[in-house]
């Protein structure tokens, strides 16, 4: 995907090409000011996709978090949680369920 850099008074006096180009091509465009970048405009498709993708994110961490807080809980009470053994276990009991059934 390409991006586009204009000027700010560029942008003012295209605007509405500049909108159609984005939504018919998807071109990113990133207008700048004094040559620093401003603002870019993203096509729907492209802010929809960032937006899923920060989501995504917020709740992995959201998750995380909330994992953080259960372990310390049970530290607190002295359960002490191996998760790897127990995944490690889970994987071979699996493993073997299936070498067993061929």
């Amino acid at each position: 995907m390409t991006t586009m850099k204009i000027s700010v008074r560029k942008a003012r006096e295209s605007f509405s090409e500049i909108i159609n180009k984005v939504a018919m091509t998807g071109e990113r465009i990133v207008i700048t000011s004094k040559n620093k970048p401003k603002v870019a405009i993203v096509s729907l498709k492209d802010m929809e996709s960032l937006e899923d993708k920060s989501l995504k994110q917020a709740r992995r961490l959201a998750h995380l978090e909330r994992l953080i807080t259960i372990r310390h809980r049970l530290a607190k009470k002295g359960v002490v949680s191996d998760s790897l053994a127990t995944l490690r276990r889970i994987r071979e009991e699996r493993t073997d369920q299936l070498s067993s059934s061929d």
